[in-house]
């Protein structure tokens, strides 16, 4: 009887798992998270709980790439885009635009196209915004930042007790920032145009070092 009794709690454990975590994105090999349903994590396939109200998933990333433009190799690190979308129990897939220029990255952080697909190759509706920080992008607390970005209702605010799911469309930036971003891009100079590229860079390696390294790169700044 006991063997038995265990037998059956094994297999509900089992199919409350699967159930649970029916679902994965998939995103390109140049695209990882930087949060997954306001827990920071870096990842390229994200297992979805399904179980969150109305399947809703919030999924902040980053795109990087390298290109070469004018002669000279370039590292592209785009603004924290979100994603909020609702899941069932199936795959789905993230596409990007390629990034071969200056002007190929400028016009993507102002306006990311992205597709969002199901298994069936089906195109699903979601609502995109962008996680910004002014400043000094470097050890950026993205818990923090997204909580306070939830909190605020925002077009693509996502809470894992209570999501109000809004009748919009698939949406791109805020308008306020695309008009900013806009506004910056037509007053750069070359100047300003390489420090971005320097700010990128170190954003991107920031990210991919260890945390002992963060640490110790965080105490020369304060230095």
């Amino acid at each position: 009887m006991r063997l038995l009794i265990s037998i059956v709690l094994c297999f509900a454990t089992y199919m409350f798992c699967q159930s649970s975590f029916a679902a994965s994105l998939q995103l390109p090999n140049n695209a990882k998270t930087v949060l997954v349903n306001g827990v920071a994590t870096e990842q390229q396939q994200v297992a979805l709980d399904i179980n969150t109200p109305q399947g809703l998933q919030q999924i902040a990333f980053r795109y990087h790439a390298r290109f070469r433009d004018q002669g000279s190799q370039h590292s592209f690190s785009s603004d924290v885009i979100i994603l909020r979308f609702a899941a069932s129990d199936q795959d789905y897939q993230l596409s990007l635009p390629s990034i071969r220029s200056q002007s190929n990255a400028t016009q993507f952080n102002q306006q990311p196209q992205i597709t969002l697909t199901n298994q069936a190759g089906q195109a699903i509706e979601f609502t995109q915004d962008k996680l910004m920080k002014s400043g000094l992008q470097i050890g950026r607390d993205f818990e923090t930042e997204i909580a306070k970005y939830n909190a605020s209702g925002a077009i693509a605010a996502w809470n894992a007790a209570s999501v109000a799911l809004k009748p919009t469309a698939t949406t791109n930036t805020n308008a306020s920032a695309i008009a900013e971003s806009t506004a910056q891009e037509l007053h750069k100079t070359d100047a300003v145009v390489d420090q971005q590229e320097v700010s990128n860079m170190l954003d991107y390696w920031y990210q991919k070092a260890s945390p002992q390294t963060q640490a110790e790169f965080k105490a020369r700044i304060n230095q």
